[in-house]
């Protein structure tokens, strides 16, 4: 139960952190994640091209330097419990930009629905 409340406190937190133009994206589990020094790659289906024209294949991207190192640790915290528990997410990507690797690019907002 402590991990679950301490999920759900970390995941308001996140919602908070960061605000930026864009759409929900598609509610599903993650499938796999690429963390890379510099950026991170998420796969998690049901997951369309978007306005910007990003690639069209599951998946969500971000540049770790878009955030400040308490949100990072933010963001890494929550998907890794997210990917952990099977827990479905959903995330706000951006209309009129792509992250690394041309996938949709994650603003730092997460809904739990």
């Amino acid at each position: 139960m402590k991990f679950m409340s301490r999920f759900y406190w970390l995941t308001s937190l996140l919602l908070t952190s960061t605000v930026s133009a864009g759409e929900w994206n598609g509610i599903s589990e993650i499938e796999k994640m690429y963390i890379y020094p510099t950026y991170a790659v998420i796969v998690q289906g049901n997951s369309g091209q978007g306005a910007a024209g990003c690639a069209n294949d599951k998946a969500w991207s971000f540049e770790w330097s878009q955030f400040d190192v308490p949100t990072q640790n933010r963001i890494q915290s929550m998907l890794l419990s997210a990917y952990t528990t099977n827990t479905a997410i959903q995330v706000v990507v951006e209309t009129n930009a792509c992250g690394p690797e041309g996938k949709k690019k994650f603003t730092g907002q997460i809904n739990l629905p």
